[in-house]
């Protein structure tokens, strides 16, 4: 571990391993910029020059939860778009700046949700089970027939970043969308935007609501997709009175968190037909138990909160956190700053 402190250099710590190429662009940014890549290391581990002069860290896990004991810090970049692991810690208390990846999952997610929906509607489920079983259909043709996903309506439950993207390929398929946010107005939003993606200026929802009218966006949906944070405010925000507003042909879809849906509620929906479906990426228990009743359900995709996972990850996390480094350097605001009274 290298204990020389340059002056006037900026101490940046990554606890989590980096390429060299990876390296090489956080360097390009400034020269005034050390960088001390140590991977997995604890901070108690840390030299005392480096633990006493880092001001920025950049990384996620427990390193962060008291790292407001680091006298210099001033703002952390986390590799998440959500926070909720950070609240509750001590580092949550603190004035150390935290901003998120936020906007770098918006590809895989859009993609993962649109490649859910299309499945439900061509019927994919169903052919696997005749598959599986070696059988070929009676009357295939008719049995199978794809109604599409064209002229259908999309709502999206916490438009943002990863929304505006789903927005962006369902509006390409034809679809009509709704949005959904904390008070229904449109924003430029402030947040990260991965180049060429999304919709930063809102304005592909047909109509925006606010959280107090979730009911009256659902009745109008063929497809839900719930991306909210989850806070004190969002948990189980999705619960029986939300499915029983929904229409009995409806698909839901959650990439936001587990906790925001009432996961009793979304069984109850799905075992008596209030939904015709649902594809699931987060649970209220991760991992999701070997008793859970929505493993057996065929009219329910599971995938083990992996949406915004994409093989280039790290690559587009550093797109943010070097974008963030020079406003940090230019004492600019930064993006994907987390407010703490939201808890996102």
């Amino acid at each position: 571990m290298n204990k020389d402190i340059h002056l006037n250099s900026i101490i940046v710590v990554c606890p989590m391993a980096l390429t060299d190429e990876q390296m090489d662009r956080l360097h390009r940014v400034s020269s005034r910029l050390e960088f001390h890549v140590l991977p997995d290391v604890k901070r108690e581990e840390l030299s005392q020059s480096i633990h006493d002069s880092a001001e920025v860290v950049f990384g996620n896990g427990a390193f962060l939860y008291n790292a407001q004991q680091m006298p210099s810090l001033n703002w952390i970049q986390v590799t998440s778009a959500g926070v909720d692991r950070l609240q509750g810690q001590p580092i949550w208390n603190s004035d150390v700046a935290i901003t998120t990846a936020s906007g770098i999952h918006g590809v895989p997610i859009a993609e993962r949700t649109m490649a859910m929906m299309l499945a439900f509607r061509a019927k994919l489920p169903e052919l696997w089970h005749y598959k599986q079983q070696k059988q070929w259909p009676a009357a295939p043709k008719s049995m199978f027939a794809n109604p599409g996903v064209r002229g259908s309506t999309l709502g999206i439950i916490g438009y943002g970043a990863i929304g505006g993207e789903i927005a962006r390929q369902a509006d390409a398929l034809g679809m009509r969308v709704l949005g959904l946010n904390t008070d229904g107005t449109r924003r430029v939003l402030e947040s990260y935007v991965e180049p060429g993606t999304g919709d930063p200026e809102m304005r592909i929802p047909e109509q925006m609501y606010a959280r107090d009218d979730l009911t009256a966006m659902l009745a109008e949906c063929d497809h839900v997709v719930a991306l909210a944070p989850l806070t004190p405010a969002t948990r189980h925000m999705i619960d029986a009175q939300a499915f029983a507003s929904m229409k009995q042909t409806a698909y839901f879809y959650n990439f936001g968190r587990g906790p925001i849906v009432d996961e009793t509620a979304l069984v109850s929906a799905l075992e008596q037909g209030d939904i015709a479906g649902a594809g699931l990426d987060v649970f209220e228990q991760e991992p999701l138990p070997a008793d859970s009743p929505l493993w057996g359900m065929p009219n329910v995709i599971i995938s083990p909160h992996v949406g915004g996972s994409r093989s280039d990850y790290t690559d587009r996390a550093i797109d943010v956190f070097a974008h963030n480094l020079q406003r940090y350097l230019d004492n600019e605001p930064l993006v994907n700053a987390v407010d703490r009274k939201r808890g996102y």
